[in-house]
């Protein structure tokens, strides 16, 4: 292949491929015997203009093969192969003489760079990211998200030398494809006599692959990739504290705990469901061919956890934000019966148009984009609003609501890559056949608020239901439906080995929203689950000045 030098990272002002078999065996001793097969060794001779001419080897007895190449069952069990030696390097990547290095190896050119070798995963163009990968933190968490992303175990994530961003993904187990593009790789005979005499001995196949060229298909409607979804990995602390007092989380916790216990001592009349979050296992709940619903047919009344996931299924939206060779992927929620509120970062990459699906909407649609936050900078404002022209008049939006505080039960609910992956209805989606639309079932975790930290300039709710890629831009809810905050990043605390959740506070997005014309009734009394007297208010208000 052909390469710029200038695409190879560094590491202390060293490119990663010099003297690359060091930390080879510094990832062997750490990790295990031959943990670093999973890196072909690259061998590269410069040419005018800084340019490289690459040949990769392996130590595996076989031909490489894309992964696009394979039939699903290979494909999975590559996909396995590879997510499986992902994870056998996590003491390298936690070692201070090779953990930056290690980050940094974990960087791939580009989807094709992910190859199988007989029954192995082997990364080829490792090391490498393209200027535009490397111009911004967004350009990075992009790029990562269509090539190594999908593989990356939780906690583990590519590394740019000297830059604090850290790419969030996800792998799931059953053997479902990853985020590609066509890439057509050619091997030159001349590039093949250059570099064989110089293999290393540590390789016994070896295999050259020289001038890839990217070849992309028209970028259509629906039948694009799975493109970027912006989780910042680090959140910049403020200069005086670190943004969440580890010692006020647990003293929240405790004090929940406490809370708790003194109401399951009561009676079930008397306890209060507000403490104890909305029962998920009354009778009537969802059945085993995932319909949900009351016993016999019945509304769900309310307070219900019915009431709740109805309430929820009918505002959230899937957003699709096609831009010139990815889908970005993101979640949304009907704040009118016309207007959707997101994330800014969900929809930055894509022109003035995108579309959003849903049960509920029964199809995807179109969607304007018709207003943004000035950015999508981690802790401040980042929001987008999204007109649909084509709503059914029967959309019920959600209330926001600004009364929230530590302890009190909340639902995350969105469309997150990791966890719909395993739907076939959304890959289907994905691909352009949206005829099964009417399946589409989002994704609810449970949780209570942890922290709500001042000083930043956005409020940000600090809470413990699991949010990850594709949930930027749904709702955080309260127990009775109403929307308190819009899901938007996580952060990843390796030396505390913890994941922390963040939504922004809707108490901006009110502004946000006012701002652009849309006027939202604020709800503002606490939430009563038990009667669902603050989830009847009826839909939110939101009208268009």
């Amino acid at each position: 292949m052909s390469a710029r030098a200038g695409d190879v990272l560094a590491v202390a002002g060293k490119p990663l491929w010099r003297d690359c078999e060091t930390a080879f065996a510094r990832i062997d001793e750490l990790c295990g015997d031959n943990t670093s097969r999973l890196f072909a060794e690259p061998n590269a001779k410069e040419q005018e203009g800084g340019r490289l001419v690459v040949a990769w080897f392996s130590s595996f007895d076989d031909e490489p093969k894309r992964l696009s190449e394979l039939e699903r069952g290979k494909r999975s069990r590559i996909e396995s192969n590879l997510a499986a030696c992902i994870e056998a390097l996590r003491p390298a990547l936690a070692d201070k003489e090779i953990g930056e290095t290690v980050g940094a190896m974990l960087n791939v050119a580009d989807e094709g760079s992910i190859v199988a070798v007989g029954e192995n995963a082997v990364l080829t163009n490792w090391g490498m990211l393209p200027e535009e990968a490397r111009s911004s933190r967004a350009a990075f968490l992009r790029h990562s998200e269509r090539t190594i992303g999908p593989y990356l175990p939780a906690g583990m994530s590519p590394r740019v030398p000297g830059q604090a961003w850290a790419a969030v993904g996800g792998f799931a187990t059953a053997g479902l494809s990853p985020p590609r593009r066509v890439i057509a790789p050619e091997a030159t005979a001349a590039s093949t006599q250059e570099a064989q005499p110089t293999a290393s001995a540590r390789h016994r196949q070896a295999w050259p692959i020289a001038g890839l060229s990217f070849v992309f298909a028209a970028c259509l409607i629906y039948a694009a990739w799975p493109g970027n979804l912006v989780y910042p990995g680090a959140l910049p602390p403020p200069p005086t504290a670190p943004l969440v007092n580890n010692e006020e989380v647990n003293r929240s916790l405790e004090e929940r705990i406490g809370k708790i216990k003194a109401e399951l001592a009561k009676a079930a009349c008397e306890a209060d469901s507000s403490v104890l979050g909305p029962p998920l296992d009354e009778p009537g709940g969802e059945t085993e061919n995932g319909a949900s619903g009351a016993a016999g047919g019945q509304a769900p009344g309310p307070g219900s956890a019915h009431s709740l996931l109805a309430t929820l299924d009918s505002a959230t939206v899937l957003v699709l934000a096609p831009s010139a060779d990815s889908l970005s992927t993101g979640s949304g929620f009907f704040v009118s019966q016309k207007e959707i509120l997101t994330n800014n970062h969900v929809v930055e990459g894509a022109g003035e148009t995108v579309f959003v699906a849903s049960k509920a909407l029964g199809r995807a649609v179109p969607a304007r984009v018709v207003a943004r936050s000035a950015g999508s900078e981690t802790g401040n404002p980042d929001f987008a609003l999204l007109r649909v022209d084509e709503a059914p008049g029967n959309m019920t939006p959600l209330h926001l609501s600004t009364e929230i505080g530590r302890l009190d039960s909340v639902i995350a609910g969105g469309f997150p890559s990791f966890v719909m992956s395993m739907d076939s209805t959304y890959r289907a989606i994905l691909n352009g056949d949206t005829t099964g639309i009417s399946n589409l079932e989002m994704v609810v975790t449970q949780g209570n608020v942890m922290a709500m930290p001042q000083g930043g300039a956005a409020k940000v709710i600090t809470h413990s239901a699991n949010i990850s890629p594709g949930n930027s831009g749904g709702p955080l809810s309260d127990a009775c439906g109403r929307a308190v905050g819009v899901n938007t990043f996580i952060v990843l605390d390796g030396e505390n080995v913890q994941k922390l959740n963040f939504s922004l506070g809707a108490s901006d997005a009110i502004r946000f929203l006012s701002a652009n014309g849309v006027t939202v009734a604020a709800a503002d009394q606490p939430c009563n689950p038990a009667t669902g007297g603050a989830a009847a208010a009826g839909p939110a208000g939101g009208s268009v000045q």
